[in-house]
C-alpha cells in the first residue's frame, strides 16, 4: 500500500511540475527523505501527508488509493465537512510554520 500511495503522490507532483526538493523543503525534511516516501520505501506520516496535499493543492482523498480512501470515508456522513477542517487547519498551519509566508508566496 506503501508503494501505491508513493507512486500516486509522486504522478502528481510531477503533474505539477513541482520538484522533489521544493516539497521537502515545506515538509521540513531532507530530499532523500521525502524521496523514500514516494518510493514506498518509508511510511508517510499522517502530518506529512496533510502537508504534501496541502502543498500540491490537493484533497488528502486525492493522494489515497482508491481502496484506502473509501476505507478511510466509509459511510460516515460528516465526513466531508471533517475532511474540509483538516484541510483548513493544515493549511493555516503551513503558512504559519513559514513565518506568514503563504505556499503559493514561497520560492
Amino acid at each position: 500500500m506503501t508503494d501505491e500511495l508513493g507512486e500516486i503522490i509522486r504522478r502528481k507532483r510531477e503533474d505539477l511540475r513541482i520538484s522533489q526538493q521544493a516539497v521537502a523543503y515545506a515538509l521540513d525534511i531532507s530530499q532523500a527523505a521525502y524521496s523514500k516516501i514516494e518510493r514506498g520505501e518509508t511510511e508517510v506520516k499522517v502530518k506529512h501527508l496533510y502537508r504534501i496535499a496541502a502543498y500540491l493543492n490537493l484533497s488528502v482523498y486525492e493522494l489515497l488509493p482508491p481502496s484506502m480512501a473509501s476505507e478511510v470515508m466509509g459511510d460516515y456522513l460528516l465526513a466531508p465537512l471533517v475532511h474540509r477542517v483538516r484541510e483548513w487547519w493544515y493549511q493555516r498551519s503551513l503558512v504559519s510554520t513559514r513565518k506568514g509566508v503563504p505556499i503559493s508566496e514561497r520560492p
